[in-house]
């Protein structure tokens, strides 16, 4: 029974990876994300037949951005129709309180997935507009959000 659920916990983590069809990198101004300014990513999907991996990268400076997460709003459209909004959040520390990721310096850079096993209905071009929701207008120290998409692992 362990091994079933230590299996079943590796197939898990390994879901995504499979072929990357799409990355963009938005450094923000300034190292400053204010609050109404979307992150927005055109994708475009040529085989709607797959589950994708959506993940999120954030690099950030901890000496000046330092919470637990960033609460994140993700809005999906295609053709300026929305149709699928995500609430969703980066955690940056880990249950210990220690930081998630790779840290150089003062800067951290952690990895979060955002939707594990998305599918599109139809083959074209997918945005998706991704906001802050913290509480702050702005949030000084964030370097830049990266959106990855790939095939996920049947």
């Amino acid at each position: 029974m362990k091994k079933l659920v230590l299996l079943s916990f590796i197939a898990f983590l390994t879901a995504c990876g499979n072929k990357v069809v799409f990355e963009e990198n938005h450094p923000f101004p300034n190292d400053i994300w204010q609050r109404f300014e979307a992150q927005e990513y055109k994708i475009d999907i040529t085989d709607n037949d797959v589950p994708y991996c959506l993940t999120l990268t954030l690099r950030y400076d901890t000496s000046r951005f330092n919470p637990v997460e960033l609460p994140l709003v993700v809005d999906f459209f295609m053709d300026s129709t929305e149709l699928h909004n995500i609430t969703a959040a980066i955690r940056l520390k880990g249950r210990n309180g220690k930081l998630r990721g790779e840290t150089i310096d003062q800067y951290c850079t952690v990895i979060d997935t955002i939707d594990r096993f998305r599918m599109f209905n139809k083959c074209g071009t997918y945005t998706y507009r991704i906001k802050q929701r913290t509480s702050k207008y702005e949030i000084a120290g964030l370097t830049s959000l990266t959106l990855k998409v790939e095939k996920a692992i049947k």
